[in-house]
């Protein structure tokens, strides 16, 4: 029994797709050529600008933290997405393994809200996981973060649990969520 359950969530195709071989990318939003790029160490300023700007001048993660996270390019990806004039405005990052593609975070700049391209890293994101044959994405949100979790679930998320105090700055709750990318 455990097999067929074990096989009904294992790709079907044997080929892996390697996340972290990705670079850059262009994304086209609304007539402008935007690009995708893997952060480096050199753009953790503009990372940690986007932070506190999202984050009402806070960073809820620090810069060595970040800087550990962007080097790790064996299971995690951090990708930026820059403006035609080079400007990083947004950006999201994940952790996975053989069956699971974990979102840590995902931050637009707040003027560039509201515009899609939030939805864009997702969907990005989302077609990693299934390059990679992952079988689910999962992430958290804020319990308060309505606005995330609607987006979410339009992706197809669902909520499966709540984590008590799970954000330690504030000891909100937070809703974690999963997309099923089995076919």
């Amino acid at each position: 029994m455990l097999n067929k359950f074990k096989s009904f969530f294992q790709p079907t195709v044997k080929e892996k797709v390697s996340v972290d071989q990705f670079n850059a990318a262009d994304l086209d939003h609304q007539g402008v050529t935007y690009q995708l790029r893997r952060l480096r160490s050199a753009d953790l300023d503009q990372l940690m600008a986007i932070q506190r700007d999202v984050y009402q001048g806070q960073a809820p993660w620090n810069r060595l933290v970040f800087l550990n996270e962007v080097n790790k390019r064996d299971r995690h990806l951090y990708v930026g997405l820059f403006t035609p004039a080079d400007e990083l405005i947004g950006f999201i990052g994940a952790w996975y393994n053989d069956l699971e593609l974990h979102i840590t975070n995902v931050a637009i700049r707040q003027r560039w809200q509201n515009s899609g391209l939030g939805k864009q890293l997702m969907l990005f994101m989302i077609n990693q996981a299934r390059q990679a044959n992952c079988s689910i994405v999962t992430l958290e949100a804020k319990v308060s973060n309505a606005q995330a979790q609607h987006l979410y679930h339009q992706l197809g998320f669902v909520d499966r649990k709540i984590k008590k105090n799970y954000y330690t700055a504030d000891h909100e709750d937070a809703v974690s969520m999963a997309l099923l990318l089995v076919d």
